[in-house]
């Protein structure tokens, strides 16, 4: 019985993975029709849509994006074409056989019992965060697969060392999948060997000069993203101004100086950001704070059910053997939200710290066997009322997902974009038109919709001088092009307009309306003389 049990477990995250997979998630986001057309213009020119010769950063719309999905999408794009389906299929593949990577990872790294590597595949399976971030072209998702493969990799070679040319390899690609991987994934890497007292020269090289060869891509432009949204930013003036009103109350000076400043600050910044990705908000409660990246707000990450499993947890810390067995993937967990801690924004980012699996689900794999040994005598009562629970938050979550997340996430993920652009490209009578800039980056989507050809895009993008305006994304420059299609504010423009319905004036009839799937106007076309 037990071998039918995790081709079931594959069965099903293919299914979750997959199906509906052109319309859950709802939408299509900039960012995915970006690394579509970049690897669409790569296929036919060599180039990506600035014109760079098979870079190894992607400028995209200004914010330089890691490069292994666009070239992972390549194949697909080249069967399929310029479609949605097409672009998020790479990710949910990887998402699949990362349910399989971390079934034989645990296997490797504990081999008394197979029992732990299939709850740890079953829960990555079914989890609601990675399912969600498994079914769009979300960059961040990669780590999932690439990181638990290198670990994997990497334990075959304490015993087999050619594994370990393979493990710094993997490891070294996951460096070009997300920002976050960039900082985790050499921590990890020099822990390992670290612990595991392995220090083979070629693998070491190997990756160092991958490592380096990454460190070389963020001069490219990938730098100044990540200097930008750093908790650094603005501390200085912060400290200051909290020094000052302490010293206008009375405080001692130098004392005021010690304690506010801008390394107080950064650690204040940093120790509130790292929190919230262990907290039970973020946890159990509320969990995203954004629906972009497929994520519905409002469900915590991990389902509760598996609140008891944390609580097993305790019973593997107090483990000797196990907690040396699972130092790595403690190290993994605790370091994995530090990108996001030095980062600023809205918070509980569930994509910046997607890094955390499938180490979240190895470590509530061994605190649910930890709970098994000790409900022995009460197995099937302890089975059944877990499962019943799991179940029950397993269909709560189905239903919110495929059935109403269009209600939700909508608006986050842009839906209407698309089909604006399809609209336009596929109307031989437009002759111009006029497209807000507050459509996000809409340039893309018509590149996207219309498979226009890649050298009249890099022809224009060659216009599009963010220095020269001082700006840090294209749809923030006042007004450029692409072929016939104009990029602006749509205030005294004539012709056929395009933008967001509040951009228009009150009781006006557009010709063409595009609605969020609850039937409420996203995106108004109208005939401005």
């Amino acid at each position: 019985m037990k071998r039918f049990i995790m081709p079931l477990v594959m069965a099903l995250a293919l299914i979750l993975r997959l199906v509906s997979l052109d319309s859950r998630p709802v939408g299509f986001t900039p960012d995915e029709a970006s690394f579509g057309y970049d690897a669409y213009s790569l296929i036919h020119t060599g180039r990506d849509q600035w014109g760079e010769v098979w870079p190894l950063v992607f400028k995209s719309f200004g914010d330089y994006k890691s490069p292994l999905l666009v070239y992972l999408e390549m194949p697909f794009v080249a069967i399929g074409g310029l479609t949605k389906a097409s672009v998020r299929l790479p990710n949910a593949i990887l998402g699949v056989l990362s349910v399989l990577v971390t079934y034989l990872l645990v296997k490797e790294l504990y081999k008394k019992s197979e029992v732990p590597a299939i709850i740890a595949a079953f829960l990555l399976c079914i989890s609601s965060w990675h399912i969600m971030l498994s079914r769009g072209a979300f960059e961040a998702n990669l780590t999932t697969f690439f990181l638990p493969l290198g670990f994997y990799l990497f334990l075959k070679g304490l015993n087999d060392p050619k594994y370990l040319f393979w493990s710094a390899i993997i490891f070294g690609l996951n460096l070009f999948t997300y920002h976050s991987a960039k900082l985790v994934t050499p921590l990890l890497v020099l822990f390992l060997f670290i612990y595991y007292r392995t220090w083979k020269t070629l693998p070491v090289v190997v990756f160092t000069l991958m490592f380096l060869l990454m460190i070389y891509t963020q001069t490219l432009g990938g730098i100044g993203r990540i200097s930008e949204r750093s908790i650094f930013v603005g501390a200085l003036d912060e400290g200051a101004k909290i020094k000052i009103a302490e010293i206008q109350k009375g405080a001692n000076p130098i004392l005021a100086r010690l304690l506010h400043n801008k390394y107080q600050v950064v650690i204040t910044r940093f120790i509130g950001n790292y929190q919230q990705y262990f907290s039970g908000k973020f946890l159990f409660t509320q969990g995203p704070k954004e629906t972009t990246y497929g994520m519905l707000p409002g469900r915590g990450v991990l389902y509760w059910f598996e609140l008891v499993f944390i609580a097993g947890l305790v019973l593997v810390i107090v483990d000797k053997s196990l907690r040396k067995l699972l130092a790595p993937v403690i190290v993994w967990l605790l370091i994995a939200p530090v990108p996001a801690a030095l980062s600023t924004g809205v918070g509980y980012a569930a994509n910046r710290v997607a890094i955390m699996m499938p180490a979240m689900e190895i470590l509530l794999a061994f605190g649910a066997f930890q709970i098994y040994f000790k409900l022995k005598k009460f197995e099937w009562l302890a089975l059944s009322v877990i499962g019943i629970f799991a179940l029950a938050n397993f269909v709560s979550f189905t239903d919110d997902y495929f059935v109403k997340s269009p209600d939700v996430a909508a608006e986050g993920m842009l839906a209407g974009n698309l089909e604006m652009a399809q609209w336009l490209t596929s109307d031989s009578s437009i002759q111009t038109a006029t497209i807000s800039r507050r459509l996000s980056e809409p340039q893309i989507y018509l590149a996207f919709a219309g498979n226009i050809d890649p050298k009249i895009y890099q022809a224009a993008s060659a216009n599009w001088d963010l220095a020269e305006y001082n700006v840090n994304w294209v749809d923030q420059i006042p007004e450029y092009s692409l072929g016939k299609y104009q990029f602006s504010t749509l205030e005294n423009k004539m012709g056929l307009v395009v933008g967001k319905p509040e951009e228009f004036a009150a009781g006006v009839l557009p010709e063409k309306v595009f609605n969020y799937p609850n039937g409420q106007p996203a995106i108004y076309a109208y005939e401005q003389n």
